[in-house]
């Protein structure tokens, strides 16, 4: 009898490690992080070019124009346009890949609220950037041909904002989310990691008359995204659940 006291007693704690070991099976079969995180590096190196490229569109009248000379005091809006059409394709191919992966596996991933916020996330940037054009946050130049340096205090609002504002860090804000539709550790701690170093980046006010002055804003991001891609691929649990 003492016997059959202990069977039973052990039959429901074996069920409920059993069901806590597939659960966690399950969870590491859905993980696919180095895809998202590889999309989101092409398009930020893609960027490089736009950047260094594309014609100001001044479709908000905020340049200055002087002979051989023009200053435009707002970021180029054909970079928030690459940036918020790159992001919509991007989460869209990062939707078709774990729709596909789902489907091999038998295995479904809950990634509709990665893909809502990283879209509307997107689109809340594009709002944002037009409005701060029009309601800067930072002190506007009275001369904006000046060539003397000027000194800028940059408050904590206005380094908030801006920063948050800004593609890299709305990338980083999206990849939070998919840490926790993937249960993962590890991914969350490397996005409050990738966030806290585009926030540096986007505080810093670069003075330079360089073309190229924008390259460490997207080389530092796409680097940490590729770094990240690859060590998600290479160190990802080897515990993967059936193909069907």
């Amino acid at each position: 009898m003492t016997d059959e006291s202990a069977s039973q007693a052990d039959g429901p704690h074996e069920l409920l490690a059993a069901v806590r070991d597939l659960t966690r099976q399950v969870r590491v079969a859905q993980r696919g992080t180095w895809f998202p995180l590889l999309v989101l590096a092409v398009i930020t190196l893609v960027a490089i070019p736009v950047y260094r490229y594309a014609p100001y569109l001044d479709v908000f009248g905020t340049c200055r124009y002087r002979p051989e000379h023009t200053v435009c005091i707002a970021p180029n809006p054909a970079e928030l346009g690459y940036w918020t059409i790159a992001l919509v394709l991007a989460y869209a191919a990062i939707a078709g890949f774990y729709i596909r992966r789902s489907r091999l596996r038998g295995v479904g991933t809950p990634i509709r609220p990665y893909i809502a916020v990283g879209v509307a996330l997107a689109v809340l940037m594009a709002a944002v950037s037009i409005w701060l054009t029009f309601h800067p946050l930072l002190p506007v130049p009275t001369d904006p041909f000046s060539t003397d340096p000027v000194e800028i205090e940059v408050g904590p609002t206005a380094w908030l904002i801006n920063g948050l504002a800004s593609p890299t860090a709305v990338i980083a804000l999206a990849l939070l989310v998919l840490a926790w539709v993937e249960h993962n550790w590890a991914l969350l701690a490397y996005s409050l990691a990738y966030l806290a170093i585009v926030m540096v980046l986007g505080g810093q006010i670069i003075h330079s008359t360089s073309p190229w002055y924008f390259l460490p804003h997207l080389l530092v991001p796409a680097a940490l995204l590729l770094l990240g891609s690859a060590a998600f691929a290479l160190f990802r649990p080897t515990t993967e659940a059936p193909v069907r």
